[in-house]
């Protein structure tokens, strides 16, 4: 497992001139397995390393996991708004060039389409840069959550040998006894004890052979740990991201930053991986087919369902698809004694499946930069003519149709498993 903690490394007593014997790596001996088995007060120790309230190395492990995912679903959003920016600023030149009648591209055009060129390349390495590491992260988490599993197995193979008897301790020997005695009586007493106890030392091993060989804590955790690697990558792409929190967080934002003022959906997780389990890029619905292609999609407002006022924290759940102002549906949920039925849905609801919606809040964010520009885009934030413009609505929308005429809300497409 790869580790993020490691010790301090002590500084070398010689100094960084001189190379010898200290320089030479230490060659140890060849492992043997072990003679006898593990004590019970040994075992106990062993079991208690699972122990997630005594393994302050685990957690701190797990708290880099967890920042290492966040600052990669930051980082993936930040460099492609800032790509989206550019080329922005690159269109918006082009179309004034064009509004004057002006055919040919000046300088500056031209400078910046080839400073966009190089900036599109760029951060589209990072961005799979970013998209990979995510995926390693997950595997070392995955790898951590197998780690008491692995350990309770350790225990079982251990549990499970058999002692070994113990051999009696040598008698001493009758040479000089026997060298010095004076009669035969003497020496035969000696030969006898040195009989019973060649017969002694027979019997114990032939009951150590009829035991099974014992075999070492490091053959055993190698053994769990590879039955656990191979059960792991035995499971498909989809069956190990597409289904992962992280994962699917991070491609709804990697999504929106790619389109945050078109409502093009994002792919069905279904897509996210081809049949190599390698990553697929985004494909864009093609909106110059037939007039009747229908994109099923669901609309989320910016207004949360129970304040009718625009979130500020917005906050989604792991059991359906509506988002609701943190302050609002903590309220609601314990006012209902710690569960609730979803407003808009009916699904139960609990605090600890709510999750502040970093998706959305960029959304929000947005909306509130373009009010304060005095740009049309505040149309997204202002109600439509329907009575429940604030609850999720309408599920069909047509692409031609929908492109004839203005944005008014913002829209984004959540294809989670509810």
């Amino acid at each position: 497992m790869p580790r993020l903690l490691q010790r301090t490394r002590r500084p070398d007593a010689t100094p960084s001139g001189r190379s010898g014997a200290h320089d030479r790596p230490l060659e140890l001996p060849p492992y043997e397995p072990p003679s006898y088995p593990m004590d019970e007060k040994i075992r106990q120790k062993l079991a208690s390393i699972s122990s997630r309230e005594t393994d302050s190395s685990r957690r701190q492990y797990e708290k880099h996991l967890t920042k290492s995912s966040t600052y990669l679903f930051e980082s993936v959003g930040s460099i492609n708004d800032i790509l989206f920016a550019r080329k922005r600023s690159l269109a918006h030149m082009a179309e004034k060039r064009r509004t004057r009648g002006d055919e040919d591209k000046n300088e500056n055009e031209v400078s910046l389409e080839e400073y966009v060129a190089g900036l599109d390349a760029a951060i589209t390495d990072l961005t799979d840069s970013s998209e990979e590491a995510l995926r390693w992260l997950i595997d070392c988490r995955a790898e951590l959550e197998d780690h008491p599993a692995v350990l309770e197995k350790v225990l079982e193979g251990l549990n499970a040998q058999q002692p070994r008897p113990e051999r009696k301790p040598k008698l001493p020997k009758k040479l000089k006894r026997r060298a010095a005695a004076s009669d035969d009586e003497d020496a035969d007493a000696g030969s006898e004890d040195a009989e019973v106890q060649e017969e002694d030392e027979a019997d114990g091993d032939d009951d150590a052979q009829d035991l099974p060989p014992l075999t070492g804590v490091k053959d055993l955790l190698e053994a769990a740990r590879k039955a656990k690697v191979d059960e792991y990558d035995a499971l498909s792409a989809h069956q190990r991201y597409a289904v992962n929190n992280d994962y699917i967080s991070f491609k709804r934002n990697w999504h929106d930053s790619l389109h945050p003022e078109d409502q093009v959906p994002l792919p069905d997780p279904s897509t996210w991986f081809d049949e190599h389990g390698m990553p697929t890029k985004d494909a864009l619905a093609d909106t110059n087919e037939d007039d009747d292609l229908v994109v099923e999609r669901e609309i989320i407002d910016l207004k949360c369902p129970l304040s009718l006022q625009i979130m500020k924290e917005p906050y989604s759940n792991h059991q359906c698809k509506h988002t609701f102002d943190k302050a609002s549906i903590m309220e609601f949920i314990r006012s209902n004694g710690g569960m609730a039925k979803c407003p808009v849905c009916s699904k139960d609801l609990h605090i600890k499946d709510l999750y502040l919606d970093e998706v959305v809040l960029r959304k929000v964010k947005r909306a509130e930069a373009a009010s304060r520009r005095g740009v049309d885009d505040t149309s997204d934030i202002e109600p439509e003519d329907d009575d429940d413009s604030s609850m999720l609505v309408g599920k069909s929308t047509n692409i031609k149709k929908e492109r004839d005429r203005p944005r008014r809300r913002m829209e984004e497409i959540d294809q989670d498993d509810e």
